[in-house]
């Protein structure tokens, strides 16, 4: 009996109903039942009935009805994860009934249930019967142990054999030998008649190496009908196998089948080469009927061609030429850049290359900016021309009065070339011109009485002298009255001088009175721009300028009037033609050198030429900077001296790397004496 345990099925089933049987003898059982416990940590825990044994003739009814008792009673068990006898009763009125219950384990987990009735005269010894069952249930302990045991056993060979087919993968010299190898290893372990590898070479599978057959003619019919098979495998992605006498796989094996009616029946079984999750190659099996292979060799076969696949793909992508090589890595990166894959990654990859070509090779106008005050460009200051005191009013030449407190001009007051602004009393300078005009009438009658006495010709000198200096005095008070009278020197606008309340007032001389800006004949000022341009700048600055008058004066005529524009030629070149070209005024004076806009009216802005550049640096808070002058053209009404704001100087095109990065080089080469 011990034997029939130990030489029990592999099937669980049959191994419990065999171990049941044995309990039942043991213990002189009545009535046994034998269990499957599905689930047995859940609250729906099931019991599949594995083997029932009851010696009399009962229906089915009977039986079922018995089966279910006997799941009643082995539940508690279950639940309290404990062996049990439990007392049943005694139908016909002898010796107790009780109900015997071992439960079999697996590595600490509950997986059947064996329950015996059995008589006995009490508790004491129904309990002693069950010790005798729970010793036969140490058999189930060996048997998981022996099963254990061949599972490894066979996966210890199967994995033996998958080895064995790396080994002579890896140890031959390219790909045809590796396949060939492959292909005979394949042949000699698994009982095949013949084994084949076919490749992928666009949509279609080429065999490339068949067992114990070193060269085969590619045209031939078996060839052919092997790649058939091998495409009708690598059209569904998945194992093909075709038993004529047995189960085929539930996919699609219409070219197996007519290949295996051609070879008289074989069992053809195809397996897809994969790397990753493309199919690179079929292998292709084929058996005797009488040597079929079993699941264990079916799973190794499995096993071995996910494993081997990509070292048979390195083999096959290293035997290349190198310009197939070349060829077929731009082809896959060209799939992998243009293919659906990670399209995220390569959005933002495709982003970044463009970011850093914009920044590279995009060259945007580089611009230098400084601050801005806007002046006149042509002013001029009147001073007070002697020591006195303002006059209320005066006559001019023509006879007309000028009075003080009605035009007297004001700041901000427009006025014309000649315009009276201001006049000093001339009353004791007109007196001392008088005496001087009296002492010259003196002097030169005393002069002229001397000339006919000979004998005085010294005092004739003296008087002369001293008429002559008379002179003098009545010159500078001639010319000092004429100066009494302050005129605008030009057109403009009087930006200085409120001196209506200081009549009477007397004024040293060389006192500013007035300050006058030349304005044009709509009465808004000439006006020009003056940047402080770092000093870090103005090399560009310096550099545009003289780019700029270069250019000018190669493209220049012979001469220019600057106020009318008009060509002019010097002598020399008269009637000779000049191979310069003609140039416009607009065209030399009126050039763009930048923008600039005010804070008043930042939205605003308006272009400007450089005029000048001083060359003297002006330090300002902690700075050194430069005087730039520049002619805003087209100025609006609203433009006045005194504003400020932010100028553009366009310098050249230059890359954008170069606009953003220029400064932080300057520092570092300043710093490290780079």
């Amino acid at each position: 009996m011990v034997q029939r345990l130990l030489d029990a099925s592999a099937n669980l089933p049959a191994f419990v109903n065999d171990l049941l049987t044995t309990q039942a003898v043991v213990v002189a059982g009545t009535e046994a039942a034998g269990f499957l416990i599905d689930r047995p940590d859940d609250e729906r825990m099931g019991l599949r009935l594995i083997t029932h044994i009851r010696p009399d003739e009962s229906d089915e009814q009977t039986r079922a009805a018995a089966v279910k008792a006997f799941q009643n009673l082995i539940q508690p068990c279950i639940v309290q994860n404990k062996d049990g006898a439990i007392e049943v009763g005694s139908p016909d009125g002898g010796e107790p009934q009780f109900c015997l219950v071992t439960l079999l384990r697996n590595e600490g987990q509950l997986v059947a249930a064996s329950a015996v009735i059995t008589r006995c005269r009490d508790l004491e010894r129904a309990r002693q019967r069950l010790g005798s069952m729970q010793l036969v249930a140490g058999y189930f302990d060996l048997y998981t142990l022996r099963r254990a045991s061949d599972q490894s056993r066979e996966i210890a060979q199967r994995h033996q054999h998958v080895l064995q087919y790396a080994s002579s993968v890896a140890t031959a010299e390219g790909f045809e030998s590796a396949a060939m190898n492959l292909c005979n290893e394949l042949a000699n372990r698994t009982a095949a008649s013949r084994v084949a590898i076919g490749w992928v070479k666009r949509q279609t599978v080429k065999v490339r190496a068949l067992s114990h057959t070193e060269k085969f003619d590619k045209k031939q019919d078996l060839i052919v009908q092997l790649q058939k098979v091998m495409e009708e495998c690598l059209d569904q992605e998945e194992p093909v196998r075709y038993d004529p006498a047995g189960e085929c796989s539930p996919n699609v094996t219409r070219q197996a089948k007519a290949f295996s009616q051609q070879q008289a029946g074989v069992v053809v079984m195809s397996l897809p080469l994969r790397r990753r999750d493309e199919i690179k190659g079929v292998l292709t099996l084929e058996f005797l009927p009488q040597n079929k292979p079993d699941e264990h060799t079916q799973a190794a076969l499995g096993v071995a061609s996910e494993l081997l696949a990509p070292t048979l793909f390195d083999r096959h992508e290293n035997d290349r030429l190198i310009f197939v090589k070349m060829g077929h890595s731009v082809t896959h990166g060209t799939k992998l850049l243009l293919g659906p894959k990670h399209m995220v990654a390569k959005l933002v990859v495709m982003l970044v290359i463009a970011a850093i070509a914009f920044v590279t090779f995009f060259k945007p106008m580089y611009h230098v900016s400084a601050p801005f005050q806007l002046q006149a460009s042509l002013k001029q200051q009147m001073c007070a021309p002697f020591d006195g005191q303002l006059a209320e009013s005066v006559t001019d030449a023509n006879g007309k009065e000028w009075v003080s407190s009605k035009e007297m001009p004001r700041p901000g007051q427009f006025v014309h070339k000649g315009d009276i602004l201001a006049a000093f009393d001339t009353t004791e300078m007109r007196s001392k011109l008088a005496q001087a005009q009296a002492t010259v009438v003196v002097k030169d009658t005393v002069a002229k009485g001397y000339l006919s006495d000979g004998t005085k010709q010294a005092e004739r000198k003296i008087a002369e002298a001293e008429r002559e200096e008379a002179q003098a005095q009545v010159d500078l008070y001639d010319e000092e009255i004429s100066k009494a009278i302050i005129r605008a020197p030009f057109d403009g606008v009087v930006l200085k001088g409120d001196l209506i309340d200081q009549l009477h007032v007397t004024k040293k001389q060389g006192e500013p009175l007035f300050e006058v800006a030349e304005a044009a004949e709509n009465k808004i000022i000439k006006i020009e721009a003056e940047l402080a341009v770092s000093e870090r700048d103005i090399q560009e600055i310096r550099k545009l300028y003289d780019l700029r008058a270069a250019r000018t004066a190669a493209t220049q005529p012979s001469g220019i009037d600057l106020a009318s524009g008009a060509t002019t030629q010097p002598a020399a070149l008269a009637g000779k033609a000049t191979t310069r070209p003609a140039l416009a005024v607009d065209d030399v004076f009126i050039t763009e050198d930048g923008k600039l806009a005010t804070s008043s009216f930042p939205g605003d802005d308006f272009k400007f030429r450089i005029t000048r550049i001083v060359p003297v640096g002006d330090p300002k808070e902690g700075e050194n900077s430069f005087k730039v002058y520049a002619t805003v053209i087209d100025p609006a009404a609203w433009m006045h001296p005194g504003m400020a704001g932010e100028a553009r100087v366009n310098v050249e095109k230059r890359r954008l790397a170069w606009i953003w990065t220029h400064r932080l080089v300057d520092f570092v080469r300043l710093k490290l004496w780079i």
